[in-house]
């Protein structure tokens, strides 16, 4: 699976190293924290197209990612928490590149460990590991 794992891995250490201890600091970092979110958009997006290619290999045509989702977890080709996990992703992608005035970076930090924990939730299940 090409390099998908350490691309995926190495965006995460890039996040968690770039967040500082407090929700007014991140909001203050100004181009470190559009880094933050880049690389955040970065690996999800590369997780999404991972997905889009699982479902190709298995004749699944979708016209959006949330298609893919919807459809491998209908031929139960991923498991409800991998489903559930991946459509938030997808969602938080969606804002990340066509909504990023909505963010609220508050919310942001507060989440960001979650965000990646579903990161590595997908990324674990495209690998095998789930």
């Amino acid at each position: 699976m090409w390099d998908l794992r350490e691309k995926v891995l190495e965006s995460l250490e890039m996040i968690r190293k770039g967040m500082p201890p407090s929700p007014g600091e991140f909001k203050n970092l100004g181009l470190t924290k559009d880094g933050i979110y880049k690389r955040l958009e970065f690996a999800i997006g590369l997780l999404l197209d991972e997905l889009a290619e699982k479902a190709r290999e298995h004749g699944i045509t979708a016209i959006s990612y949330a298609d893919v989702i919807t459809s491998l977890g209908e031929r139960g080709l991923i498991s409800g928490e991998v489903i559930e996990k991946a459509e938030f992703l997808a969602r938080l992608r969606e804002i990340l590149v066509y909504d990023y005035e909505l963010i609220d970076d508050e919310i942001a930090f507060e989440n960001m460990p979650e965000y990646l924990e579903f990161i590595e939730t997908v990324l674990n299940h495209l690998e095998g590991r789930e």
